[in-house]
């Protein structure tokens, strides 16, 4: 997908090509050197715990910063006013205190807070970007976790003003775990203007946010009070009490979201509202919130169009009466019991839509058409798309109504691209993803590994078992994910056959989009080792790690081949092999032994004397459906014997090699193995 790595953006946002760097160790350090700094420096609090901070940045084009990113807390009392342009502020932590207003409040214009930590900090709002600036960015931080008995105020306010337009941008923020009442109590994550705002025009883009369990904070997980804003490429994951919301103002965009197991859209005061490529699945169970909902208070729901969106298994989607010269044309719907719609669906034009399912409309629309199966696939970033075989493929109908673009933003705006951001023929599809669409994937589901400060974030990475190579990995052999939390306890394979161990499950959903359980052989809260199914197909694949209490999946990437070679080593950071060698004298006899001392894994020497055939045992995983397998020892070719039988141990793959080159010099001896032309790790054993 298209973003901006967080470790990349706190580098280069913090380490601007001019100027001094300041270095303060006290709050009235900091504001001194602020006071004093010129353009292009940088002030560095040093890291530890600050109370009851007053900081007013006036000064513009400096940067003013933690130590290390997440290294600052400032804690108690906050009153931070950015008043300059082109102000960097970032790696600061706010967990701890309480304060009746706002922590930081912008003022000025081009500046950007990043690498921000909010949780269980007490304010009525963490951040308001106030009326007259522009271009103001909030990126790569996360909120979370506001007291129930904090006053009222959303995460994140953008206000609009009537002559100056805004064109801010929030995007890669996580957003989560907001305790309280729920209902519609002014506690929104992101609130785009206020109500008495909604005639001005903001073009706020709202972009590759995360959104899980905030309902309970407010029913509103991004409400739109202004006009001519776009929000794109969201992921509102598990939030079942909380919706995307245009709640007054005209002319405003949702598409390429995604609404899994939580709310969906709901439009009230507004109209000239355009969604399309979004993706619902589970959307509107198990919560308050529905797929989508429709309140009618007139004269509004006017020119209101849903075009090119899937519905999977939802809820409800929920009309009221009022709606006029609405759209709802080339969407798919799929829901296996219990109707689609509630409502009559009057003052919407239907065209081009296909479902399987019970519609519920009191009035039954042309432009619905049922069929018995849609043909649905899951994808490799675990999402339903078409098949080979889908009726919705081509389906498309042409003359869609015009989407009003927003001004001074780059969008999507004549349906050209699908919801992965991928290229659709000219001939569409029906609902959001276009079969066989080309060029790069540009969105998908986001996880919190995506989003939020570079400190927080848990990544999980997929490696081959023997040589930790990252990237690619071959069918039947062993995987290691790596990460934080991925497993409730550590458990081992005990010679049975579980996909459950440790409290995890993994499951592998490969590049035709069939999801497999994997057989699992080691789990920890940091590893994860398990075999990657035979059948997974060639291609990209994702990797899900799930545990049974509940927490967060964790995704990893990588391509399956039928070849990805490993040797073990002795410790991941060695090059030692693991393996024994085998000695035949020159009277006949056979001595084996280890490669290795089993308890300081350190390497053992190989004992050699005239006449002797040495050979190496080695272990590895990755390369039993190769056809062709070499091997060199210093540089010098020898033969390679495989072992077919699969052994004790499942993914595991033996070799021989030798006998060695009887020239071969004592000391460290450096062996490479070469599968179908991919080389694995060396290793390396000692020798006479």
């Amino acid at each position: 997908m298209r973003t901006i790595s967080p470790w990349f953006l706190a580098c280069t946002l913090l380490s601007p090509a001019r100027g001094a760097e300041i270095v303060a160790s006290s709050l009235a350090e900091l504001q001194a050197a602020v006071n004093s700094a010129q353009s292009g420096d940088v002030v560095v609090l040093a890291n530890g715990t600050y109370i009851d901070n007053s900081i007013t940045v006036t000064t513009s084009n400096i940067t003013v910063r933690a130590a290390t990113p997440g290294g600052v807390f400032l804690n108690g009392t906050n009153a931070i006013s950015i008043r300059g342009n082109n102000i960097v502020f970032s790696g600061f932590q706010f967990t701890s205190g309480s304060i009746p207003g706002i922590a930081i409040e912008v003022r000025g214009s081009g500046n950007t807070l990043a690498q921000l930590n909010f949780n269980g900090y007490s304010a009525q709002k963490y951040i308001a970007v106030k009326p007259g600036t522009q271009h103001n960015t909030i990126s790569y931080s996360n909120f979370q976790s506001k007291p129930v008995t904090a006053p009222m105020g959303d995460l994140v306010q953008i206000d609009a003003d009537p002559a100056v337009i805004g064109y801010h941008t929030i995007s890669h923020n996580s957003f989560q775990h907001m305790p309280g009442r729920g209902g519609d109590n002014g506690n929104e994550c992101i609130r785009l203007g206020e109500g008495a705002q909604s005639a001005f025009t903001s073009r706020t883009l709202v972009e590759y946010n995360y959104f899980e369990d905030t309902g309970a904070g407010d029913s509103e997980a991004m409400s739109v009070k202004s006009r001519g804003n776009v929000l794109r490429f969201n992921t509102m994951n598990k939030n079942p009490n909380a919706m995307m919301v245009f709640r007054n103002g005209d002319i405003n965009i949702a598409y390429g979201n995604f609404f899994i197991d939580s709310g969906g859209i709901r439009v009230k005061e507004s109209n000239n509202i355009y969604c399309y490529n979004n993706y619902f699945e589970r959307a509107g169970i198990g919560g308050l919130g529905t797929a989508v909902t429709y309140n009618f208070i007139s004269p509004n729901l006017r020119n209101i169009n849903f075009l090119h969106n899937t519905f999977v298994d939802i809820g409800l989607i929920v009309f009221e009466e009022g709606a006029t010269n609405n759209t709802w044309a080339n969407n798919l719907f799929k829901k296996a019991s219990g109707n689609i719609f509630r409502g009559s669906g009057l003052g919407i034009v239907w065209a081009g839509n296909l479902y399987t399912g019970t519609l519920g409309l009191t009035t039954n629309p042309s432009g619905m058409t049922s069929v018995s199966d849609l043909q649905l696939a899951l994808n490799a970033d675990d999402y339903y798309g078409l098949s080979s075989s889908s009726v919705a493929i081509d389906k498309g109908l042409p003359g869609l109504p015009a989407i009003e673009p927003s001004e001074g933003i780059d969008g999507d705006y004549s349906l050209a691209l699908d919801i992965a951001g991928q290229f659709r023929d000219k001939s569409k599809d029906v609902g959001s993803v276009e079969y066989g669409a080309t060029g790069p994937v540009t969105n998908r589901p986001l996880s919190l590994a995506d989003v939020g400060p570079s400190y927080l974030q848990s990544h999980v990475r997929a490696v081959n078992a023997a040589s930790h190579q990252e990237g690619t990995i071959a069918r039947d052999s062993i995987v290691t994910l790596l990460g934080t939390g991925l497993a409730q306890r550590t458990e081992s394979y005990d010679g049975t056959v579980v996909t459950t161990l440790g409290g995890a499950t993994v499951k592998v959903i490969d590049s035709v989009g069939i999801s497999r359980l994997a057989r699992m052989l080691l789990a920890s809260e940091t590893r994860i080792d398990f075999l990657l199914p035979a059948g997974t197909a060639i291609g990209p694949a994702v990797i899900v790690a799930k545990r049974a209490d509940g927490g967060t999946p964790q995704n990893a990437r990588a391509t399956v081949a039928l070849v990805a070679p490993g040797v073990f080593a002795a410790k991941n950071e060695s090059s030692v092999a693991v393996g024994k060698y085998l000695r035949v004298t020159a009277d006949g006899q056979h001595i084996k032994d280890h490669l290795f001392d089993p308890d300081r894994l350190e390497p053992v020497t190989i004992p050699r004397a005239s006449g002797d055939r040495t050979y190496l045992l080695l272990h590895g995983t990755g390369f039993r459906h190769a056809v062709e397998v070499t091997a060199t020892v210093n540089g010098q070719t020898v033969p390679v014997v495989r072992d077919a039988s699969p052994g004790p141990f499942p993914g595991r793959d033996h070799l021989k090699l030798g006998p060695l080159p009887e020239d071969l010099p004592s000391g460290t001896m450096t062996i490479r193995l070469v599968a179908e032309g991919q080389q694995a790790n060396a290793v390396t054993v000692v020798v006479q």
